[in-house]
């Protein structure tokens, strides 16, 4: 009888091993912070390796809670989370809502890091390059169509423009830019599709390409190409940044953390009132700020042009207590007053937020007594994205 009960018990032990052993906090998203995720130390204990994935899957993958978004034909796991430069508009968030609120509880939108826009080139012989507006805007158009057009290139051809196939978040960040600050004959749209962007169509010989490291695979094998990027695949080294024979300027600037610094610091975070709103946590740059839209800023008048946030997506609610606690521990790492993910944001040219918006969101989805917490026993009462 002893025997049977040691075989019973330890059957159910091993059968909750194995569930907690299971209790992943599966997530991903946009291939351009895939470097920072996969850094080690980055993701605390209980999450999966980042799964880095283009094409508008990042946030559909959540929203959808769809791991095949992730890994094609691979429907056996839940989402827990995503990453994405594309901000999650009042229509998706109203749609989450009402399609998953009440068995999922609300999601959270967070800004994790500022980043640029890179502006990468291979041109064979180039001087340095410093890019105005109206070149910036004439390159994307399809109007300027050879390096002979670019002062300072010192070199003749033309210029082919390598772009992401399909729907890219970093693509959301440039035709905002774009859309707000160009006089072109076309208009850009604010749109996370490239190929859909300008009113005119795509510039002469374009070339589309699957990620951001295909798309570094193409610009680096063939001569006469530019492209725009992510700083962490723009350049290996932040001096690399630097280097204007690879990386165009703007405006006389360099895409380096410090040439936005400034701007990401005057950006205030959002008062106690507007906590709640989602949309709120989520800085966006315009040249048009909506007044009723308190996350709307103006481009800052100096300092890199292009430039925007990666963000993160969770969910308040998880239905695994041990879930909780892990997602708990990550916003506690990289939200972290002291120890942080400051260190790798900085090595992957990426722009830490600052102290008072890390205190923001530990006092708002930390503190156990605010109602946005995490895991908020009165919000999260038998209800949570699944295992």
């Amino acid at each position: 009888m002893l025997n049977i009960r040691w075989w019973m018990a330890s059957m159910l032990c091993g059968a909750l091993c194995v569930s907690q052993a299971q209790a992943q906090v599966n997530g991903g998203g946009s291939t351009a912070v895939l470097p920072l995720y996969q850094t080690a130390g980055v993701l605390t204990a209980g999450f999966a390796p980042y799964i880095g994935v283009d094409q508008g899957a990042d946030k559909a993958a959540f929203l959808n809670n769809d791991y095949s978004r992730l890994v094609y034909g691979n429907t056996s796991k839940n989402v827990h989370w995503a990453a994405t430069e594309s901000k999650l508009s009042n229509s998706q968030l109203a749609q989450y809502q009402y399609e998953h609120g009440s068995a999922w509880g609300p999601l959270i939108q967070v800004p994790s890091a500022a980043t640029t826009v890179a502006i990468p080139f291979n041109k064979a012989g180039a001087g340095a390059i410093d890019l105005n507006i109206s070149q910036l805007c004439g390159i994307f158009s399809g109007r300027i169509v050879n390096w002979g057009q670019i002062v300072g290139s010192g070199q003749v051809g033309p210029i082919t423009l390598v772009y992401p196939t399909g729907s890219s978040a970093m693509t959301e960040l440039l035709t905002r830019f774009l859309h707000g600050k160009c006089s072109e004959t076309g208009t850009f749209s604010v749109t996370t599709v490239f190929a859909q962007s300008y009113s005119g169509g795509l510039p002469e010989g374009a070339v589309a390409a699957n990620s951001s490291a295909d798309i570094m695979q193409v610009l680096n094998a063939r001569d006469g190409t530019i492209t725009f990027m992510a700083p962490t695949y723009a350049a290996s080294t932040l001096e690399g940044l630097s280097d204007a024979t690879r990386v165009a300027r703007v405006g006389g600037l360099a895409p380096t953390p410090d040439n936005i610094a400034a701007a990401v610091a005057s950006i205030p975070v959002p008062s106690v009132s507007r906590r709640a709103d989602t949309n709120a946590w989520v800085p966006v740059f315009t040249t048009q700020p909506d007044v009723n839209d308190p996350s709307q800023f103006y481009y800052p008048n100096s300092g890199y042009p292009i430039l925007g946030y990666t963000n993160l997506i969770f969910s308040q609610c998880y239905a695994d207590a041990e879930q909780t606690a892990q997602v708990r521990g990550f916003f506690t790492r990289h939200y972290g007053a002291l120890a942080n993910n400051d260190n790798a944001i900085r090595q992957n040219r990426l722009v830490p937020l600052p102290a008072a918006w890390k205190t923001a969101v530990r006092q708002s989805f930390l503190t156990v007594t605010s109602g946005l917490s995490i895991g908020h026993s009165a919000v999260c009462n038998a209800i949570g994205r699944p295992l």
